[in-house]
């Protein structure tokens, strides 16, 4: 698969999210149950999520360190393990998914390698943006999903 990179200066974004430290197999269905607690949050709070759910990861020998939600407006309080967050704004590399979640690992690879052509190291945790819901069970070549890597400068 070839994977067309960009780089972009992103404008720092407050965030509503879960956060959990858990085994990379349990990751998908973890992330299905939480996107319906923080939706239920949004909903129930009259506020509205300010574009598509996400996911931003850490990855450790034994488990993977994840924040999920959706990005809104302006921050605001949380309430039990809905929290506020915010993705960071600066310069990242940019790239598209299209097809299954589980190929996910070759648009990642595909921005590491750019980042070292580039000469450029990797600034915090990077992100997912799902534009595809998986759970409404769409052919795999229809989902469409963002891999963000903030990275350093000079």
């Amino acid at each position: 698969m070839s994977y067309q990179i960009e780089s972009r200066t992103l404008t720092a974004q407050a965030t509503v999210v879960i956060r959990a430290s858990i085994p990379a197999a349990q990751l998908p269905a973890w992330l299905a149950g939480t996107y319906d607690q923080v939706q239920r949050f949004l909903t129930d709070h009259g506020i509205r999520a300010e574009g598509p759910p996400f996911a931003r990861f850490a990855v450790h020998a034994d488990a993977v360190t994840v924040e999920a939600g959706y990005p809104v407006l302006t921050p605001v309080p949380g309430s039990g393990r809905v929290t506020p967050s915010r993705l960071p704004g600066g310069p990242a590399a940019v790239t598209i998914h299209f097809g299954n979640h589980d190929d996910l690992g070759l648009a990642r690879q595909a921005v590491a390698d750019w980042l070292k052509e580039k000469n450029l190291e990797a600034a915090e945790p990077h992100w997912e943006v799902y534009y595809t819901n998986p759970g409404a069970q769409p052919a795999p070549v229809n989902w469409s999903t963002e891999v963000v890597t903030p990275y350093r400068t000079g």
